[in-house]
């Protein structure tokens, strides 16, 4: 074992109230003041409606620690008013010098199962950690949250000397409002508030679960349903002439969607083959350097990451897509959010089967990217778009229409795999499809994720496969008819 003496200091974690902290003190209150009532209530600031309450002080220590080591906080929210609230976790004042971030990694899990977070990398700035968390009144949510400090099989004499701390704090959600005017007949009020099951025990390289779940493992820690399992699920949606299958919620109540096909008498099918894509393309023509995982690219072997994989030229798919939009979609815009679709290019260094992978990310040097370390080494997916220009939207301006892609997490979320094909599940296609996600740079090659034969696999990106849009529909539309599914798909246009 690689036991490396370590001195980290995690300085005043705690639970950090507005208007006073109590180092010593066992407990702290929070200020709560409400406005309105029905729908129309929100939260401003805490007035002497929630306690929250941590073990021993507010101070977490870790002392010569070493790879493989951890510790572990507990804390409790309890609501003392009269109204269920919702509220955020956040870590605030973070200082992470450790060279290595990724090393550091933390799990929070509320026990009553309202939200957790599985082997997420310790920020390295101020960043909500769950979010939208709802408490109703008279309830109380038990959390524990543990740091480890990674133990790799090479040297990490690096992150020697290295320190971390923050403290915690838990402040009113800004979308509470959003939550609570949402009206019965929209769809995102009908996936909320539908039966839905923690994922907190989902094991994401097996093939088990059925039905909608929820995870913070997203942007900003903002609680995600998303479905998973067989083509049974209640998740059709009829829009715009065709078929679509839910996957999930997104960080602003939007409802996204994966193309599935045309629509026959108002129903839809499990759409299969090429009738379940709207073509088939490369994701781009070459393949040779680590630019070409981007589904927009920069100057192809440059000499550093940033000139690489600036967003200056389309890619062929992203090309393909917007043009389909054009054709198919352009009348029905105020219909769809202007979504974040992510392509991950956040490069990381690992091991994988006795190959090692750099975080250069240029040229064509060996490069491995983030999707494949969520899904070979973490088994845990994410929502989480790491660099500010892989989240392509119009808003940011590189993208003409508010469409994109699957990513491999969120096809890892619905329950697919590298290990086991599932034909029934509900992304299958016999059609091999492109998702968004950049995997590595072989030193010769670059490979991006598809859905191949109902689990996840990886092929060159100038290889031809299939192409299945996705968009998110807002938050507020409304359902016209149906129960969600294939025979009565989620009806939202005539």
């Amino acid at each position: 074992m690689n036991r490396i003496s370590l001195k980290i200091l995690l300085s005043s974690i705690g639970i950090v109230i507005i208007l006073a902290l109590m180092c010593t003190a066992t407990y702290a209150y929070f200020t709560l003041d409400i406005e309105g009532s029905g729908n129309t209530i929100s939260m401003t600031t805490f007035n002497k409606n929630m306690q929250v309450t941590y073990t021993d002080t507010s101070n977490v220590t870790m002392v010569n620690a070493y790879t493989g080591s951890s510790i572990s906080k507990t804390f409790t929210v309890e609501n003392t008013g009269d109204t269920d609230v919702y509220y955020n976790v956040i870590l605030e004042d973070v200082v992470n010098n450790f060279e290595v971030p990724e090393e550091l990694i933390y799990n929070i899990v509320e026990t009553g199962g309202s939200a957790f977070k599985n082997n997420t990398v310790i920020p390295t700035s101020d960043e909500v950690i769950l979010s939208d968390i709802k408490i109703a009144k008279g309830e109380t949510h038990y959390y524990v949250m543990k740091i480890t400090f990674l133990e790799k099989t090479y040297n990490q004499s690096y992150n020697m000397n290295k320190t971390f701390s923050s403290k915690i704090n838990i402040l009113p959600s800004k979308k509470f409002s959003e939550f609570t005017k949402l009206s019965n007949n929209t769809l995102s009020y009908k996936i909320i508030n539908s039966s839905v099951n923690s994922s907190n025990n989902l094991k994401y390289n097996t093939t088990g679960g059925e039905g909608l779940y929820f995870t913070n493992n997203a942007i900003n820690g903002t609680k995600i349903y998303f479905y998973r399992g067989s083509n049974t699920l209640k998740n059709n949606v009829s829009f715009g002439g065709f078929c679509w299958k839910i996957v999930r919620t997104t960080e602003d109540i939007g409802v996204r969607l994966i193309y599935n096909g045309v629509l026959n008498n108002g129903e839809c099918s499990n759409a299969t083959g090429t009738n379940s894509i709207i073509d088939s393309t490369a994701f781009n023509d070459s393949s040779n350097y680590n630019a070409y995982v981007g589904y927009m690219y920069g100057s192809p072997n440059s000499t550093n990451y940033i000139d690489e994989h600036k967003n200056a030229n389309n890619s062929k798919i992203k090309t393909l897509i917007e043009s389909w939009y054009a054709n198919n979609l352009i009348n029905y815009g105020t219909y769809i959010d202007d979504s974040i679709y992510c392509n991950d290019r956040k490069s990381v260094a690992f091991t994988i089967n006795g190959v090692t992978y750099s975080k250069s990310g240029y040229g064509n040097l060996n490069t491995g990217y983030q999707s494949k370390m969520n899904i070979n080494i973490n088994s845990i997916p994410s929502y989480e778009c790491y660099n500010e220009k892989d989240k392509f939207t119009v808003k940011k301006s590189n993208n003409i229409y508010p469409i994109g892609l699957l990513t491999a997490e969120e096809a890892m979320f619905a329950g697919l795999n590298e290990n086991s094909s599932l034909t029934n599940n509900y992304l299958y296609s016999a059609n091999t499809y492109w998702t968004m996600s950049p995997a590595y740079y072989n030193g010769t090659y670059a490979y991006n994720y598809v859905v191949q034969n109902g689990k996840l696999n990886t092929v060159t990106t100038n290889a031809s496969a299939g192409v299945r849009p996705v968009i998110t529909l807002k938050g507020d539309v409304k359902v016209l008819s149906g129960d969600g599914s294939l025979t009565s798909p989620y009806k939202i246009t005539e």
